[in-house]
């Protein structure tokens, strides 16, 4: 459970020296792949949360400190998020213009352009921080999925606000990384950037290292999901095989253009294997439609091991 109270941001924070932002765990592939799966994860989560299509691309994340990059949102809304199993909180921060295309994405409208009624700096209302969270509560589901094939930790929203200072992460001023992402949803684009302060990445680095948890893959059905269509979609390759022959060398250089090879009993009666990558796949007969020569499938070849093609025979 969260915890509360005023000064929960920093109470989650682990003391230890500042290091650089530039974190090992921000150069590694599992992270940068993570982070790629987490736009993949994000759309689809918006979609099937907010009934619209979206889609989301990662931008490559540069180093910052916390307290400038909370300083350049403010006025903005945040969404901060805490891992109770990684003991540290890490902030979404949300540009403007978020709720304005969620809700037309919800009601198939085009996004309000009042730009000069606009009051940039107002506090939301209830409703549009409520739509805030929900869009918060997506996003952190999504990072969690896509992370886990690497890393398992857990990570809820703990509040949603209009960033009015510097001290959401605590009063120290941290290295930390910002990892933009652009969201398309119908309406328009809007962003959003997650701030890991060098805490966070820290523990991040020890889930990845200890890896995925048991069954992990059992937790994104839509990657698996998407793999299968995928696979069904990929092309195949399928050879149909009338006969086969044993020759020898000798009597395969004695062939000339004229000669008969008579068939064995199998291929003398019509019946044609599939096969795909040298593994039989169906028996088919050989029949006619449209004028053209086509194949009925007779029967499904399921054995584990392919022998040689019955009835095969040597011409003499």
């Amino acid at each position: 459970m969260a915890r509360t109270g005023d000064d929960r941001g920093g109470a989650w924070l682990k003391e230890g020296r500042p290091q650089s932002a530039n974190h090992a765990i921000e150069k590694s592939p599992q992270f940068r792949s993570s982070l790629e799966r987490f736009a993949e994860r994000a759309a689809e989560k918006l979609g099937a949360s907010f009934g619209a299509l979206f889609s989301a691309a990662s931008e490559k994340g540069r180093a910052h400190k916390s307290f400038a990059a909370l300083s350049e949102h403010r006025n903005l809304p945040a969404v901060l998020l805490t891992s109770p199993s990684l003991g540290q909180q890490m902030v979404m921060l949300c540009e403007g213009g978020l709720v304005d295309l969620m809700i037309a994405a919800m009601f198939g409208v085009e996004p309000a352009n009042d730009e000069e009624k606009a009051t940039p700096t107002r506090k939301p209302s209830a409703l549009e921080m409520r739509i805030i969270r929900q869009v918060g509560d997506v996003l952190a589901q999504s990072l969690r999925a896509a992370f886990a094939p690497v890393g398992a930790f857990d990570l809820d929203v703990d509040k949603v606000e209009l960033l009015e200072d510097d001290t959401l992460l605590g009063a120290r001023d941290y290295p930390a990384l910002i990892a933009p992402l652009t969201i398309k949803a119908p309406g328009g684009s809007f962003g959003v950037a997650l701030l890991l302060p060098h805490p966070f990445l820290t523990a991040l680095a020890g889930a990845i290292a200890r890896g995925p948890a048991p069954g992990a893959a059992d937790l994104d059905p839509a990657w698996s999901s998407r793999m299968e269509k995928r696979v069904a979609e990929s092309s195949l390759t399928l050879t149909a095989v009338l006969d086969e022959f044993e020759m020898s060398l000798s009597d395969v250089s004695t062939l000339k253009v004229g000669h008969i090879l008579p068939l064995s009993e199998e291929g003398g009666m019509g019946r044609v294997r599939i096969e795909s990558g040298e593994r039989g796949v169906f028996v088919c007969t050989l029949g006619e439609r449209n004028g053209r020569y086509a194949l009925e499938i007779e029967d499904i070849i399921a054995k584990t091991v392919e022998g040689a093609y019955p009835g095969a025979s040597t011409p003499s």
